[in-house]
Order: structure tokens, then sequence, then C-alpha cells
């Protein structure tokens, strides 16, 4: 019986190591992925930060560039044309930036300055460059992607800023920055050596290159970088390198300046960790499954001798006769033999950890940085630590036994009793947690404060005692409030900045109206067209001044909501647009709309902008619209359908940003803020906007509004 008894033992034992070996080896496995998988992820973020900073550091050298250029411009030397004080003043400018040399050039491409050739020295007439000719033509400044110098044959890039004369494009002035300059920037990154990082113009072709630049430099990045640089400005995507390297590529593009870095990280430097942490762990499986069998099988055989000896003390002892416990293989079975004679010592030993552990559990709650307070079921205080001190101002002693009120003001005392009546009366287990909220304090100098309290009960053999752990919320509150000031401010701020453009936008029309109608036949044909065009900007000037105002509107004036009947908004707006739709030959179809809350006013300019827009965006066809909604679980679904032109799904996102079109001026007019319009007035209604559409076969815009709404704004 003993020999089977030891083998049940040696052998339960270790089918549990081997129970628990696995397990434990498929965690670590698993320990081992999650981490590997964490330090890639980071790898990536750290190389997408890297990205995004060196492009802000190339987009801050070309801004600087182009300030200078721009600063330049506006000399009173290029006003009178003194050519050798202008020179002066650019070689200067020249050697405090970035700019390798700065040349003036007028309309017909004759060079007046050049800072590389000597004051002077005849200068040839150059054929313009495109972002020249584009400077000239638009009296914008103009930055080029990167392009080989005619004489230096060097990677370039131009910077090109019109000077103005008499409110007219007279010249331009041309800042030349080599590529090489840039070179810092990489440098500064700090990268491994592994890494390859790359800065690319905006038309992705690589400008500099920290491996193989002589070699690369000048050629277009990876294609599938490029199409991905198509779809987004930011991100990481798996590709392989000029080189033909499997990489890891993190890449960022300036939306300013179109230029932008990306960050390539060989596959190997990812997975290197990861297979040679498998191969050890491997390894180490192998010895430890090893080593504990042979362990659970020679402790298998020293417990079961333990356990013998330890039964024949015991049946001592039920007999009456004194215990006696020879020296056994185990410390823990000497102790459990010992035990039974020396009881005092173990419950002497228990005392004083107990004593042990309430010092840790005191010294843990005097130094916790939340004020905990701890009263009876009266409502008296019997723990009160430091922090609790330093946040109301009263001492341990002076604390202890005071009731709880003396530290809530007293308009709160009612409330403070129900909310612990109620708690009290559901607090049937040990533990019963409350829920943390805002509260407000009272410090023993009488001052108030927020805080926001967490509070729990425990009943036990002595009664309930009441714990609350406090946190002082004052900085918050403040941040809080300046936050919503400061919003307040900011909508103000557009509603009145774009209420007193309207005046003088008005006269500018009038002016240029009656100089058209008074003077049209002392006028050429070129002086009419400025008049025309300028009548034309002030027009739309004025139509962006309407809808700026709308757009201010949306938040600075809310109106209560109301039960809208949704189908009345529609028709108002149809009505609103009968003009429209009639010059077009359009058909507005309306489904069965419901009821809703919401802003009737706000509706139907959200109806308005969304048929508009079908009625105007429709090409070679007579506009289609159809308004109807569907109900689902918790809200109504509307949608506007049409059989416009439609648009790409890249720039569904795009077109309820403001100020973002997706056409000319020539081609549809528009100032790119009534989707946004729409997108504030969905979010104020407490639902979402989106659009389906695909190019030629019309849009879907969807809105989805609460079927009940609590909320007033």
């Amino acid at each position: 019986m003993a020999l089977s008894t030891k083998l049940s033992i040696r052998t339960n034992l270790a089918m549990l190591v081997g129970v628990c070996l696995v397990p434990t080896i498929l965690a670590a496995a698993g320990i081992l992925v999650y981490h590997y998988q964490r330090a890639r992820d980071q790898q990536i973020i750290d190389a997408v930060s890297t990205a995004r900073l060196i492009t802000n550091s190339v987009d801050f050298q070309l801004s600087t560039v182009q300030t200078t250029l721009e600063v330049l411009a506006t000399s009173s030397y290029l006003q009178n044309l003194d050519v050798a004080a202008f020179y002066a003043q650019a070689t200067e400018v020249q050697t405090r930036s970035l700019i390798n040399n700065i040349v003036f050039i007028a309309p017909s491409g004759q060079q007046l300055v050049n800072t590389a050739l000597p004051l002077g020295k005849p200068l040839p007439k150059i054929k313009l460059t495109e972002v020249i000719a584009r400077a000239f033509a638009t009296g914008r400044t103009q930055l080029s992607g990167l392009e080989v110098g005619v004489v230096v044959k060097r990677p370039l890039v131009y910077v090109a800023v019109p000077v103005r004369s008499a409110g007219a494009v007279s010249h331009v002035l041309v800042g030349i920055v080599r590529a090489k300059q840039l070179q810092t920037i990489i440098d500064k990154a700090l990268q491994p050596s592994d890494r390859i990082v790359v800065i690319f113009d905006k038309f992705s072709i690589i400008a500099l290159r920290s491996h193989e630049a002589e070699r690369f430099v000048g050629q277009s990045i990876a294609p599938t970088v490029a199409a991905r640089l198509k779809v987004m400005n930011e991100g990481a995507m798996e590709t392989r390198s000029l080189e033909g390297i499997d990489v890891m590529v993190a890449f960022s593009r300036s939306a300013t300046t179109g230029w932008g870095a990306a960050v390539a990280i060989p596959r190997g430097a990812l997975t290197a960790a990861l297979y040679s942490s498998m191969w050890h762990l491997a390894v180490i499986t192998g010895l430890v499954v090893c080593l504990g069998l042979g362990l659970a099988w020679q402790m298998g055989g020293r417990i079961s001798r333990a356990v013998e000896k330890l039964m024949q003390s015991a049946l001592d002892l039920a007999q009456g006769k004194a215990v006696q416990v020879s020296k056994l293989a185990f410390r823990e079975a000497e102790a459990l033999g010992k035990a039974l004679v020396q009881t005092s010592e173990v419950l002497e030993s228990t005392a004083n950890a107990l004593k042990s552990n309430e010092s840790r559990m005191r010294s843990i709650l005097q130094s916790a940085l939340d004020a905990i307070i701890t009263v009876d079921d009266d409502q008296n205080v019997v723990l009160f630590n430091a922090a609790a001190s330093d946040m109301f101002g009263w001492s341990l002693e002076e604390a202890m036994g005071k009731p709880i009120t003396v530290f809530i003001p007293e308009r709160f005392h009612a409330q403070h009793f129900a909310y612990v009546r109620k708690n009290r009366a559901s607090s049937e287990g040990a533990e019963v947690f409350g829920v943390a909220g805002e509260a407000v304090g009272l410090r023993s100098g009488g001052e108030e404060f927020p805080i926001e309290v967490s509070y729990s009960n425990v009943v036990g053999p002595d009664g309930t005692f009441h714990t609350l752990i406090i946190r002082d919320i004052t900085s918050r509150v403040k941040s809080f409030k300046a936050l919503e000031r400061s919003n307040l401010d900011l909508q103000q701020f557009a509603y009145v900045a774009s209420h007193y453009l309207k005046t003088p936008l008005r006269s500018i029309s009038g002016f240029v109206q009656i100089l058209e109608r008074n003077y049209a036949d002392k006028l050429d044909d070129k002086a009419l067209s400025l008049i025309r065009r300028t009548s034309q900007a002030a027009t739309r000037l004025e139509q962006l001044t309407d809808d700026l105002l709308s757009f201010a509107r949306v938040n600075s004036n809310p109106k209560p909501f109301e039960l809208v009947h949704s189908r009345e908004v529609v028709e108002e707006t149809i009505q609103l647009l009968d003009a429209s739709i009639h010059s077009k030959g359009a058909s507005v179809t309306v489904g069965d709309l419901p009821e809703v809350m919401g802003d009737r006013s706000q509706l139907v300019q959200l109806f308005l902008n969304l048929i508009g827009n079908g009625l105007k965006y429709c090409q070679g066809r007579a506009p289609v619209v159809h308004v109807s909604a569907e109900r689902n679980e918790h809200e109504w679904v509307f949608a506007v359908a049409d059989n416009g032109i439609g648009i790409d799904p890249k720039h569904h996102q795009k077109i309820f940003e403001i100020f973002k079109r997706l056409h000319t001026q020539t081609e549809y007019a528009g100032t790119g803020i009534g989707l946004a319009v729409c997108h504030r007035i969905v979010e104020r209604h407490h639902g979402r906007i989106w659009v389906e559409s695909s190019p030629g076969v019309g849009s879907t815009f969807y809105f989805t509004l609460p079927i009940e709404s609590e909320q007033v704004p």
C-alpha cells in the first residue's frame, strides 16, 4: 500500500508539473509575441513621429525662405529699381539664410540682379520656368519641386515671389536653395544606421536620401508609397525600398508645401528580436520540461516519506501520546509536526503579523495623494489621513470624532444624509462602492472648493463604516470654465467679424457698379475686365460673409429644441428653392418623414443646403432629388439622394470641412461652407452625417436625429 501511495504522489506531481508548464510556456510565448508586437508598433510610431518632425523641419526651412523673400520683395530699392543698393541688401540677406542666390527677373525673362554673379556683369535673358511664370500669372508666391539647375547641374528648389508696383506684378524675385542644404535635417534625426531616411518634394521626387543618395536623388519614391500619399498625408505601410529591401515605411507629407519625409525600417530589424527570443524560449522550454519532470519524480518520493512520518505523529496525538517529530526532508513538513506542540508560538507569530499588516496599511493611507476619510454609522470621523489634513486644514487630533458635516457646506447637509440613507439601505454585502461625482468641500477657514468623491461602505460585526476618497478638482474646474469662455469668445468673434465685413463689401460692390455704369465708354477692355472681376470678387466675398454668419450662428445663439414635423420643414425648403427648381426643370420628391425634436430654423437650413447641392451639382440632365427617412433602434436616418455628378470616395470626409471645395468658381459657384454648416447642425442635434457616392452616379447624403432628445441646447 505504501508503494502504491508513493507512486500515486509521484505520478500526480509529474502530471501537475506538466499541466502547469504547458500554459506557462504558452503564456510566455504569448507575452513574448505581445511585447514584440508592442515594440514593433512603437518603432513604427517613432518612425512616423520622425517623418513628421523632418517634414515640419523642411516646412519651417522653406517657409523661412519664403518669408525672407516676401519681406525682401517689399524693399524700396526694388520699387525705385536701385539695382546696386538692392544687390547689397540681397547679398546680406542671403548670408543669413539657406538661400544660395537671389535673382530679380523682369516679365521678359531679363535678369536684373543675380547674387551668384558680380554686380555689373552682363546678365543673360532666361526662359521663364513654370514656377516663375505662375508667380507672374497668379500674383502669389510659388514653391517648386526638386529641379536640376541649368548651370550647376545640382538639385535645387525655387521660391518665386511676385514684386508689385502700382498694385500689379511687375517683377519676380526668385530664391534658389540647394537641396543639399537640407541635409542637416536628416543628420539631426539620429536614426539607427540601417534606417533609410528620405526627403521628397510635392511631386514625390527624392530630394535627399540617407543611403545611396547619388544613385536615387531625383528619382520618384517607391510607387506604392507614392500611391498611398495620394490618399493620405501620413501613415505607415509595408513595401520594398528602391534597393529591393523589404521594409516598413513611415511617411508624412505637409499639407502646406507638399514636401514630406519617409523613414524606412528593414523588416529584418523588426523581426530579429522575435526570432532570437523564440529560439531562446524553445531551448529554455526543453530544459525546463526535463528538469521539472525529474524534480517532480524525486520530490514525489520525498513527500511520500514525509507524509508517512507525519501520519504516525498524528496517530500518536490521537492516542494521547507525546508527539515526537523526527527530522524530515522538508521544512514545511517539520513545521507541521512541530505545530502540535508550538501552538502558542504560532498564535504569537500571527498576532505580530497582524500588527505589521496594520502598520503597513496605515502607512499607505498616510502617504496617499487623495484625502481618505472613514466615518462610523453615526457619521463621525474614525480615520483621517495626511492628505485629508492638508486638503481641509484640520489636524488629525482636531478631525477625529468630528461629524463629517464640518467638511461639507451647510446647504449640502440634507443631500449628504439622503445619500447615506439610500446607500445604507442597499448595503447587504460586505462592501458596496458608491459612484464618483462632483461635490463641494469646505476648508477649516470657510473656503469652499470643488471635489470629486468616491463613496463606499463596509458592513461588519462592529457596525457599518463609510469611506470617502476625495480629490480636489479646483484646477480642473477652472480649466474647463476657461475653455468654455474661450469657445464662446471665438464664436462671438466669428459672428461679429463676419457681420461687420458686409457693409464695406456692399460699398465696394456699389462703387464698382457706379464706375462701370458711368465710365464704361471711357475705359478700355482691360479696365472693364478688371472692374467685372472686382465686382465678382466682392459678390463672392459677400456670399462668403453670409455663409460665415450662418456657420457662426449654429452654436452662438442656440434655440431650445421643440417638436418639429420634418415633412413641413422639407416643404418649406422646397418653396424657398422654387425658382431654382423651375429654372432647372428639376424634380424634388418627398417620402414619409417623422416628427423630431430640433431647432426648426436650423433644420430648414440643413435641408436647404443638401437639396440645393443636389440641384446645383447636376450636369447634362434635369436634377432629380428624393428625401426619405427610416427608423432604426435609437434614431431616424434621413437620406437626400440626387442624380448629380457624384463624389469620389477619397473626398467623402474632406467635403464636410470648412472651405474644402472640389470645384473651381468657374465650374460651380460656392464658398465651401455649406456642408460644414450641415455637419455642425447635425452635431448640435446629437446626430451623424455622411455621404455615399461615386463619380457620375449621383450622391446620397445621410444624417441621423435621435428618436427622443432629452438634451436642450
